[in-house]
């Protein structure tokens, strides 16, 4: 099952995913309902997922996609029910309804034909992208809602800004750009070069900008979701290669993958 809902990591979201779990399992105690919630958001335990969320501004709230598999095995856990197969085939967070507006879609059309598994290139594309986004959202620069930038410009629907972060030890650096429509133009320099923050703001930094260098669009208008096309617009030195390709990095309240808009 693969994660199609998204929610922001604040009080009213989560009530709302709750409320509307609790319609799929109305005799399940509530503690456990917010156990299982949770780990679906990839925490360990409720605990730690308040304790995150302490830890961020209110106005920069973290973000998080609901995963299906672990909040079935969580929840089997802690009643004691063993997870069956009705609930494997039957409940998914896609199909439950919300109230409000916290809930992100992050499915589209084009999502089922991406594939990752094949290509070490395309996963170190991917792994770049989704690295450099979630950068972005942790240090409250945009969300994947539409229309969210909030780095310091004159005005963020138009001016961009630089960015830098590491990912498992790997310094880098990235830049974002409203592309328009809501969409974000996102490019990303691993290992970067002493001119880096420079190439990192064109289309074809290439290893001007860094060891790695990536491209892409994040979609978020009709839902969150990195935009991949046919092929991945990838710079990468080959020594780079299966390090970043084996890199495990979970999006942060969108999809990674879906279809490409024009």
């Amino acid at each position: 099952m693969d994660p199609l809902t998204a929610i922001p990591l604040t009080e009213s979201a989560l009530t709302c995913v709750k409320r509307a779990v609790r319609q799929h399992y109305p005799n399940h105690k509530s503690s456990h309902l917010t156990e299982a919630i949770a780990v679906a958001c990839g925490f360990a335990t409720h605990a730690a997922l308040r304790a995150r969320m302490a830890g961020r501004a209110a106005q920069h709230p973290d973000f998080a996609l609901l995963q299906e598999l672990p909040f079935l095995s969580r929840l089997a856990a802690v009643t004691g029910d063993p997870m069956s197969d009705k609930d494997l085939r039957g409940f998914s967070f896609d199909r439950l309804v919300y109230e409000g507006t916290d809930v992100i879609r992050t499915a589209s059309k084009g999502a089922a034909k991406v594939k990752y598994g094949g290509s070490n290139r395309r996963r170190a594309w991917r792994n770049a992208m989704v690295a450099g986004i979630n950068a972005g959202i942790e240090q409250g620069l945009f969300t994947p809602r539409a229309g969210e930038n909030s780095w310091s410009a004159p005005d963020p629907r138009c001016e961009g800004c630089t960015y830098r972060f590491t990912i498992e030890g790997i310094p880098a650096i990235a830049s974002v750009h409203d592309a328009g429509w809501d969409e974000l133009s996102i490019h990303v320099a691993l290992w970067p070069t002493a001119e880096g923050e420079r190439w990192v703001r064109t289309m074809y930094g290439g290893n001007f900008a860094g060891e790695v260098f990536a491209s892409g669009w994040l979609e978020r208008r009709d839902g969150a979701w990195l935009q991949v096309g046919d092929g991945p617009e990838l710079s990468c030195r080959k020594r780079r290669l299966a390090q970043v390709a084996a890199l495990n990095i979970r999006p942060k309240g969108y999809a990674d993958r879906g279809s490409f808009r024009l």
